[in-house]
């Protein structure tokens, strides 16, 4: 895989997900954002790194009946199309098991969002910020966005 990490600011970091590189191989670490590039990292040791500008797409899907998430990016590299498998684990109780109308959401469609923003620019451009952000309390004082749903999007808006 390509090992292309520069030391551009991290527009998205989150740790305690995990990254399948095959069938029975799993390793948890921290998925990491960059300007230029996503990569998987475990401590110190990178697992992967691939240029954003190599990324053909991003797809989230929920594992049905149980707390997994998955993310699939799939990439070109020497001219052949991976994919990369990233999951989210989660304790759910069996009550919404037993529910699959919660099962709507996706845990990772903050990362899908925000690996497409960097990957088309829109992450460098803070001009609109304020009024975005101004925006966002505006949903979330008339109750259309939680204090959670706010506080990521205010995050990634900040670029914190």
């Amino acid at each position: 895989m390509q090992l292309t990490m520069t030391n551009e600011q991290i527009l998205k970091k989150e740790g305690g997900l995990t990254y399948w590189s095959g069938l029975f191989i799993a390793k948890r670490g921290d998925l990491v954002l960059t300007k230029k590039d996503l990569s998987f990292q475990i401590k110190e040791k990178q697992l992967f790194c691939i240029s954003l500008k190599d990324i053909i797409s991003v797809n989230c899907k929920k594992g049905i009946g149980t707390g997994n998430e998955n993310m699939f990016i799939f990439y070109k590299l020497d001219g052949k199309e991976k994919r990369i498998k990233i999951q989210h684990s989660s304790l759910m109780s069996l009550a919404t098991i037993g529910n699959l109308s919660r099962l709507s959401g996706s845990y990772f469609a903050s990362w899908e969002q925000a690996i497409n923003d960097a990957r088309s620019g829109r992450w460098g451009n803070n001009e609109g910020s304020l009024d975005d952000l101004e925006k966002l309390a505006e949903l979330k004082k008339k109750g259309v966005l939680t204090e959670e749903e706010f506080s990521a999007k205010k995050k990634q808006l900040l670029g914190i």
